[in-house]
């Protein structure tokens, strides 16, 4: 599975429709209302093969896919499977493909956070070892 930094995940796109979507995917999954704001909601969509959930935001005739969260340990960045990278190699890869602006953080639940804001990507470790991944676009 490949991770397309401000793009997406594999061959769906950021921005794709909730209805596009289910049309493109072959899955039993249902979408969860994970938050609800006036007309404004944000639900989530768990795909099996993928090991990811997909997050979609919107009002209800316009829900977009908007981010991405995995736990798939063969997970694809810049040509690298990144589950296998250690927290050093993973800074350096993103270095390599200009990404500097690193924040890094310790969550309130103990993982620590790696966050790369112009590539809208965090990523989480336990142990120093990598747990997922999340990004998205603006």
């Amino acid at each position: 599975m490949e991770i397309n930094l401000l793009n997406g995940i594999s061959n769906i796109e950021f921005g794709i429709s909730k209805y596009e979507f289910s049309k493109k995917i072959d899955s039993d999954s249902k979408f969860e209302i994970i938050e609800e704001d006036g007309d404004f909601k944000t639900e989530a969509i768990y795909i099996d093969n993928l090991e990811s959930s997909l997050f979609f935001e919107g009002s209800e005739s316009e829900m977009k896919f908007a981010a991405c969260d995995t736990q798939n340990h063969n997970s694809i960045l810049f040509g690298k499977q990144i589950f296998k990278l250690n927290k050093d190699e993973l800074i350096n890869l993103m270095k390599d493909n200009n990404y500097s602006n690193l924040e890094e953080e310790v969550e309130e639940w103990g993982e620590k956070r790696l966050g790369y804001f112009d590539a809208r990507i965090d990523f989480y470790f336990d142990n120093n070892k990598l747990k997922s991944v999340s990004w998205g676009v603006e």
